[in-house]
C-alpha cells in the first residue's frame, strides 16, 4: 500500500517505485467505471489526451486530481510493456466516492467562508462519518481484488485513508505499507486520521484543528503555491503544528 498525496512531485515517486518494483497488479484511487479506459490505455487502445477527456468530461475527477496524478498516469503503458499481464484495478465506488467528495468540498468551503464554527463542527462530523463510509467499500473491494489476483496487489491511495483501510486489510492479509516520502499531513487530515483511530476531541479542539487547517489553506492561496507543497516547508511545520504521516498513522 502506497500512501500518497494528488501532488505531481510525489505521483514522480510512486511511479519510479512501481516500475523497479515490476509491478503486476496495480489499485488506483479512481471509481469502478473507467477500469477499462485505463487498461485500454495503458495497452496502446486509447491515447493519454482521450483518456483525459474521458476524466474530466466525465466530471470522474478533477483538472486538479488529474494534474497531480499525471506522472502515474504517464508511466502505465511502460508498466504494461514491463509485463503484458499487468492489470489496473480501479478499487472506487462512483456513488461513495462522489459522497466524500461532496463532503468535502463542503467542508473547504465552509471553512473560506464562515466564522461559524458551530456550523463548520456539524460539516467535519459529515465527512468523518463518509471517509468511514468510504473506507469500509474501499477495504472490502481491495480484499476481493487481492483474493482474485493471487499474487501481490500494490494500491496508491490517499493519506487520509490509508491507515484505516489498512487496519481493517490486516484482519486477513499481511499489508506492508510504503512510505515514499514522510509528508507532514494538514491539520485536518490529521485530525480525521486520528477520529478514526479511537481519539476523541474536545469542541475547543475540534475548532483549532479547522482554524489552523483554514489558516494553512489561506497561505498557500496567498502564496500562490499548493498545500502539499507547503507540507514539506519547515516554517509551516512549526507555524501550524503538523505532524508527519508516519507519526499519525503509526498510533
Amino acid at each position: 500500500m502506497i500512501p500518497a498525496p494528488h501532488e505531481e512531485k510525489f505521483s514522480g515517486l510512486v511511479s519510479e517505485y512501481l516500475l523497479k518494483e515490476d509491478c503486476l497488479h496495480l489499485g488506483l484511487e479512481l471509481p469502478r467505471e473507467v477500469e477499462v479506459h485505463f487498461n485500454d490505455y495503458a495497452r496502446g487502445k486509447r491515447s493519454y489526451e482521450e483518456l483525459r477527456r474521458i476524466l474530466l468530461g466525465g466530471e470522474v475527477i478533477s483538472p486538479h486530481f488529474e494534474e497531480g496524478y499525471r506522472p502515474l498516469f504517464k508511466v502505465l503503458p511502460k508498466l504494461y510493456e514491463k509485463n503484458r499481464e499487468f492489470n489496473i484495478h480501479c478499487y472506487e465506488e462512483f456513488d461513495r466516492y462522489n459522497d466524500w467528495v461532496f463532503r468535502r468540498d463542503e467542508l473547504a468551503l465552509g471553512l473560506l467562508t464562515s466564522e461559524d464554527f458551530d456550523v463548520l463542527a456539524d460539516l467535519y462530523e459529515g465527512l468523518v462519518k463518509e471517509t468511514v463510509k468510504r473506507n469500509e467499500a474501499v477495504a472490502e473491494r481491495i480484499r476481493a481484488l487481492a483474493e482474485a489476483s493471487g499474487t501481490d496487489l500494490h494500491v496508491v491511495i490517499g493519506r487520509l485513508h490509508a491507515p484505516d483501510v489498512a487496519k481493517r486489510l490486516r484482519e486477513k492479509f499481511e499489508v506492508e505499507e510504503i512510505v515514499l516520502e514522510d509528508l507532514c499531513l494538514t491539520p485536518l487530515d490529521g485530525s480525521i486520521i486520528l477520529r478514526l483511530k479511537g481519539f476523541t476531541f474536545s469542541s475547543k479542539e475540534r475548532s483549532e484543528f479547522l482554524r489552523r487547517h483554514r489558516e494553512l489553506a489561506k497561505e498557500a492561496e496567498g502564496k500562490g503555491r499548493s498545500i502539499t507543497a507547503l507540507l514539506r516547508d519547515g516554517e509551516m511545520k512549526r507555524k501550524y503544528l503538523l505532524r508527519r504521516y508516519s507519526d499519525l498513522a503509526a498510533r
